[in-house]
């Protein structure tokens, strides 16, 4: 049975049985701030399992996409060593809010095992809580399973719950597969195979551990996808199903690999990459890209990882993306967005290879040279301190180089890379003027109200969008409806209606005043900002000033909402610029074009989109469209309809947004823009000119930004650059602005040849600048024979205008370098150390003094006279601490 069929059949089961099918949530929870990713069927149901009678459906199962990778749930390591570990996987779910308990489910899921999976009940055996008689009872009197099958197990193995603090709980049974395996007797734990986990909630444990009662019990159950369908099509390992198969094959097409290469070794990395591309692919498709932070830096490791793998295959370039047809051919059926966003998908990846491809062989050759340099000590373990520099320099993430030293039978001292990181980031930490601890207080009680709020179901209309946007002033009748003192003196309220519109969408928060009125007396709150309830159901205004006023904030109180206007009108101009701007870059780079994410603030906008860098003339096309667009002062319509409706129309949906399949807002600029939106909009688009790009460059790996202003905040900008440009004429000694091109092309020129001078000027003084003491020595373990040249400081140098300047510079380094090949090339039988000053060189011709690398002996020399400095092979350079001067400064030098 193919993995398509499972799907298939487990969701049509549970659909005729009474429960909803829900399509899978987001991998990137977008309600829960504790986890990285959605890492287990659950994850999206939590706040029901919290709250029950919230539940909008009472039965509901589910196909959830997983990725266990960072942070606590971390499988990352083990992938492709072990037969079941994956970054991503597919969780195959049932839950129940209070319409059934443990009979109806173990009822159910053994019909679904024997009668639909056709798994004989020989083959089968179950486990239950040591205490939970009522499931044992089930199982064996009603299900009709011999109680040799049935195992008590305890709590550790059979009891589950959200973390180990308070919250629902309780017993669960789980479902085990005779794996048959030899190894093994029938008693012993290794030969059965968990796939099938049924928990009971049916507790909730207090703060201080007491277990009580439910009113509501819930069903929470999770069968693995991979494991079942190893279990139906014979497989021991999950890799050797058609979920991945397909992948698998695809990468032996590709590889190239020496015959020495152990089989165990080429199959693991197959297995790496097969399945990094998979959490790869369906990262990038909810928005997730690779960055040196949170989850980007998640996605860069796991990219990583499957480059590296591809390297040691043979294949050198297109490890993941040249791999994609074959994601599509396997998944594609099943999860149509990874086909639809196939090319910002590769984009993305082949950006990230080739990045890492830059700095792969740089850092594996420092690997080399550390286990080189090991091979004849004890001690086989890589520093932290090399391991920092890995990650730091070179992008390998510290389990990457981890797998690299397991390879050649070496360790990594992590815990010294967790301090060098630690302190690192301590360092980062201080020079950053951000958020502090009391933000940080503040910040979650604003996180712990609205997550009671929305438990409690509070709700509010919000009643923005009927505002004009142009209007002076704009104030709100309304009542409260929630009100929460902060421990900073600050409060937060939920009004209804409400007026403000909540950051989201990319938009900026609306800003204004709450006032009160109680007799002849008025008090007027600042409102700092607004945010949605994660459900979206209500605003919450962050009120200034208004903790201690809480008697003024009674449920049902009458207040007046105002907006600040000037604000809503600044967001409304860039709002509706974005999307002009993005049907222009559609237009101009094509449909490939996606959206990754914008900032609308009402004196500028940001719009990042996947695609190839734009040229100037690009730019200008879409600058004249965005202008064109806002002069034609065509008024905007808005319209509710269904998803799928918005869809046929052609309305552009963000990729990494959810939307309500039965109603969603668009917004539609006609003949040039349609697109699915909740912002708050101008009602035509002149406002919108002038409209003026100020920059474009890359934010990540095939991430593109643009920043560009509009409207007031363009005019603005505009005569700002204006006063710049009438500033550099002047400066130039232009007559005119037009005739600063010819002024800045002249100076160019003059630059250009005073840098042909100052180079020949370096060649000549380079082979002529004798020096003024020198000594024959030794360097490295090799003793390589080496001469030091110590050179004056010259007042004639053209960097320099007198002997003092020169000495204060630490010398001249671009003649130390200059000088130094030459004496290599004059003199290539042996190294070179040429000093002036605090300038340093070191030259050996590689091929002439067998064993000698420049940058490894100006290592060896600054043990010897401190300094820093790096370089190549045949040329390094750098600054010595303190300035060499007279000959007898190289007594250290033996």
């Amino acid at each position: 049975m193919t993995a398509s069929e499972i799907r298939e059949r487990y969701t049509r089961f549970f659909a005729n049985n009474g429960h909803t099918l829900l399509a899978s949530s987001d991998i990137v929870p977008k309600s829960d701030s504790t986890l990285l990713f959605t890492n287990a069927g659950m994850v999206p149901f939590k706040q029901f399992f919290l709250n029950p009678t919230s539940a909008p459906y009472k039965m509901v199962t589910s196909v959830q996409k997983c990725v266990r990778a960072g942070g606590k749930h971390n499988d990352l390591d083990q992938v492709g060593y072990t037969p079941r570990h994956h970054t991503f996987f597919e969780m195959l779910g049932n839950f129940s809010f209070g319409a059934y308990g443990k009979r109806e489910i173990i009822q159910m899921a053994w019909r679904f095992v024997t009668e639909e999976l056709q798994m004989p009940a020989k083959m089968l055996r179950v486990t239950v809580l040591e205490s939970d008689d009522e499931s044992y009872n089930i199982w064996k009197n009603e299900i009709g399973i011999d109680p040799k099958r049935i195992v008590r197990c305890g709590a550790e193995d059979n009891f589950w719950s959200m973390g180990s603090g308070e919250g629902p709980c309780g017993p669960s049974s789980e479902i085990f597969w005779d794996t048959q395996d030899p190894r093994y007797s029938e008693n012993d734990e290794e030969r059965w195979l968990e796939f099938w986990n049924l928990v009971f909630m049916q507790y909730h444990r207090t703060a201080d551990g007491e277990l009580k009662q439910l009113a509501t019990p819930c069903i929470d159950t999770g069968m693995g996808l991979e494991r079942v369908a190893s279990i139906l099509q014979g497989k021991k390992n999950n890799f050797d199903t058609d979920i991945f198969q397909n992948i698998i094959d695809g990468i032996e097409h590709s590889a190239s690999v020496a015959a020495s290469t152990s089989p165990d070794k080429l199959l693991t990395y197959k297995r790496i990459i097969a399945d990094h591309l998979r959490a790869s692919a369906f990262l990038i498709a909810e928005g997730v890209y690779p960055s040196n932070t949170g989850r980007g830096y998640v996605l860069r490791r796991i990219i990583r990882r499957a480059v590296r793998a591809g390297r040691l295959l043979g294949i050198n370039s297109g490890v993941l993306s040249g791999l994609y047809p074959s994601l599509e051919s396997a998944m594609g059926a099943a999860y149509p967005e990874i086909v639809e966003r196939r090319k910002p998908i590769v984009s993305v990846l082949e950006s990230e290879e080739k990045a890492f491809l830059k700095t792969l062989d740089k850092g594996m050759a420092l690997l080399e040279d550390i286990f080189a340099s090991g091979s004849e000590s004890d001690s086989r373990v890589i520093s932290g301190k090399d391991a920092f520099l890995l990650y730091d320099t070179h992008g390998f993430p510290v389990d990457l180089t981890e797998i690299i030293a397991r390879d050649h039978g070496w360790g990594v001292d992590v815990a010294a890379f967790d301090r060098i990181q630690h302190k690192s980031r301590e360092r980062n930490r201080a020079s950053w003027k951000g958020g502090s601890s009391k933000k940080d207080t503040v910040a979650g009680e604003i996180e712990s109200a609205c997550l009671e709020w929305q438990d409690a179901m509070v709700q509010s209309r919000f009643c923005g969008y009927d505002i004009d946007p142009e209007s002076k002033q704009a104030s709100v009748t309304a009542k409260v409806a929630a009100f929460r003192e902060l421990s900073n003196g600050d409060a937060l309220a939920v009004i209804d209606p409400c007026p403000f519109y909540a950051t989201g969408g990319g938009q900026q928060a609306d800003t204004g005043k709450v006032a009160v009125t109680r007799g002849s007396d008025t008090h007027e709150f600042a409102v700092k900002t607004a945010v949605a309830l994660p459900n979206g159901k209500a605003t919450v205004l962050h009120l200034t000033g208004a903790g201690s006023k809480h008697a003024l904030f009674d449920a049902g109180q009458e207040v007046t909402g105002t907006i600040d206007m000037h604000r809503r009108y600044g967001n409304a101009v860039h709002h509706t610029a974005t999307h002009l701007l993005n049907a222009a870059l559609r237009r101009v780079v094509g449909d490939s074009v996606m959206q990754a994410g914008s900032l609308v603030q009402p004196d500028g906008l940001r719009f990042d989109f996947t695609s190839a860098p734009l040229t100037s003339s690009q730019l200008e096309k879409i600058e004249d469209l965005v202008n064109g667009a806002a002069l034609d002062n065509t008024s905007l319509c808005v319209h509710q309809m269904s998803l799928e409706q918005a869809k046929t129309q052609g309305a552009v949906a963000m990729f990494t947004e959810k939307y309500d399949t039965e109603n969603v807002r668009v917004v539609e600029v006609p003949g040039v823009s349609m697109e699915l939106c909740g912002g708050t909009h101008l009602h035509t688009t002149r406002a919108v000119f002038p409209f003026q790009i100020i920059s474009e460059g890359s934010i990540g790996s095939g991430t593109r930004r643009i920043e560009a202003v509009a409207g007031v905040s363009a005019a603005r900008w505009l005569q700002r650059q204006l006063g710049h440009a009438r500033a550099a004429a002047q400066t130039l000694e232009a007559k005119s602005l037009d005739g600063m091109g010819k002024k800045a092309q002249q100076l160019v020129e003059k630059n250009k040849a005073l840098k042909d001078e100052v180079a020949t000027w370096l060649q000549t003084a380079a082979v002529n600048v004798e020096a003024i003491a020198t000594r024959a020595t030794c360097l490295g373990k090799e003793n390589v024979p080496t001469v030091v040249h110590l050179l004056p400081l010259l007042a004639c140098s053209p960097a320099v205008s007198s002997a003092k300047t020169a000495q204060h510079s630490g010398g001249d380094a671009r003649l130390v370098a200059e000088r130094a090949r030459f004496l290599r090339d004059a003199q290539p039988h042996s190294a070179h150390v040429v000093i002036q000053g605090c300038a340093v060189a070191l030259s050996v011709d590689t091929e002439c003094v067998s064993g000698a690398k420049a940058k490894e002996l100006l290592r060896d020399l600054f043990a010897i006279l401190p300094g820093k400095g790096g370089g190549q092979d045949t040329l390094a350079q750098g600054k010595l601490a303190s300035a060499v001067t007279a000959l007898d400064q190289l007594t250290c030098i033996k």
